[in-house]
């Protein structure tokens, strides 16, 4: 380097330290020593200047460019041009306490320990100067560990204001269900009594319905104003007993739950007690019952099977004329105990069939004086049939009478 040149960049130097608070009170003779000995250093965008660990042995001048003081990812601040960094170590040779990254590329000068040393020696005004920055930073430091305590009590205290939300939420979540528990327990106690009820209820208004249907099926017989009042008769039984099937519709489909109680049952026992239970009803409406049963054991709640086998009866009683045949048949089938209902009534078309068994549906019928009858709901013994590890289903032809089938498993 030329002696021109060499003057210029020491003027430069010169310029920038005049600026730098460290040497702010330092003569012009130790501030041309000082740019003498400094050593100029590149550092590229995102170039680690030092690591915070490493053991420090110089300072550092920032000509042009930004550096970030960090500490992992988190960022303490950032330097610009004339600012300075690592100037503890001029005095010791500790660890750096924080790592430096340069943001962009960035112009350094470098003053080592040892030529900082042999200066200081010479002129007490440049240590002065660095003491005075050295109790700037730690101002700093006091003023940035204050914050810090600040925050943290900021932080105990919405942590403290959390657990307290927390415990109350939790709380509340436990009074909550609670209260579900108590609900739950109120409705499946509600579910029991209108089953209780409308069961009660079904069986004599089904004996009831048979007796008016016979009679209206033998006009001959009734005066004008007997007709009427019997007429009058089934149209309240009917409005009563549609009621009732559609609570037990809503009521027993909307039930998730079925309380079983499964056992060995005789199937032929059911058929047997079911049959008796219609006989008079048959009897007056002159219909043929025909019983083919054998002794057949299944795991399923007598209770529920029972009422399965005998809406499906009354189903088929209430769709056939007087004078026509029922056959229950009861037989082995693939290590299944098979029930079959068959009636001699109008039977049910492949469209009315495929919805036989759907939610709400009632039994259905090609005979538009029976269409919508007022059985018990058919999705209801589905259900029924299926939560027993059951299977039900219906063969019919249009005019040629209709076939119930239910299937539980042998034991």
């Amino acid at each position: 380097m030329n002696e021109s040149l060499h003057q210029k960049t020491i003027n430069s130097r010169l310029n920038l330290l005049r600026n730098v608070d460290v040497f702010r009170d330092t003569t012009e003779e130790v501030l041309i020593a000082i740019a003498r000995v400094l050593k100029e250093i590149v550092v590229l965008k995102e170039e680690v200047v030092f690591r915070k660990g490493d053991v420090g042995h110089s300072m550092f001048i920032i000509v042009e460019g930004t550096v970030r003081v960090h500490v992992g990812n988190h960022v303490l601040t950032r330097l610009n041009s004339g600012s300075v960094f690592g100037e503890y170590a001029l005095y010791d040779r500790e660890l750096r306490s924080a790592s430096i990254t340069a943001e962009t590329k960035t112009d350094l000068l470098e003053l080592g320990h040892q030529d900082f040393a042999e200066l200081m020696v010479q002129n007490i005004d440049l240590m002065k100067g660095v003491l005075k920055m050295v109790l700037k930073r730690i101002r700093e430091m006091n003023e940035l560990e204050q914050k810090l305590a600040k925050s943290y009590l900021e932080i105990q205290k919405q942590k403290s204001e959390i657990e307290f939300q927390h415990k109350n939420i939790h709380q509340q979540k436990v009074e909550l269900e609670k209260k579900n528990s108590e609900l739950i327990k109120l409705n499946d106690e509600k579910h029991h009594l209108i089953n209780v009820f409308a069961h009660d209820l079904r069986n004599p208004l089904t004996s009831s319905l048979c007796l008016t249907d016979l009679f209206i099926s033998q006009p001959e017989n009734l005066s004008k104003d007997q007709g009427k009042s019997i007429g009058i008769i089934d149209n309240s039984l009917r409005r009563i007993n549609n009621i009732i099937n559609q609570i037990l519709d809503i009521n027993e489909i909307e039930t998730k739950n079925i309380s079983l109680k499964p056992e060995k049952t005789n199937l032929a026992i059911l058929l047997h007690e079911i049959h008796e239970l219609y006989q008079y009803g048959i009897a007056q409406k002159n219909i043929r019952l025909t019983l083919d049963t054998e002794n057949l054991f299944a795991n399923v709640d007598p209770n529920y099977a029972k009422l399965i086998y005998e809406n499906l009866l009354s189903n088929a009683i209430k769709f056939s004329q007087a004078g026509k045949n029922i056959i229950v048949r009861l037989f082995k089938k693939d290590e299944m105990a098979r029930v079959e209902i068959v009636d001699e009534g109008p039977g049910i078309s492949d469209h009315d069939i495929n919805k036989l068994f759907g939610k709400y549906q009632k039994q259905v019928s090609n005979d538009n004086n029976l269409s919508g009858s007022e059985g018990i709901g058919l999705s209801i013994v589905k259900k029924y049939v299926e939560a027993m590890n059951g299977k039900v289903w219906c063969v019919s032809e249009p005019g040629k009478g209709a076939t119930l089938i239910v299937e539980f498993r042998i034991i």
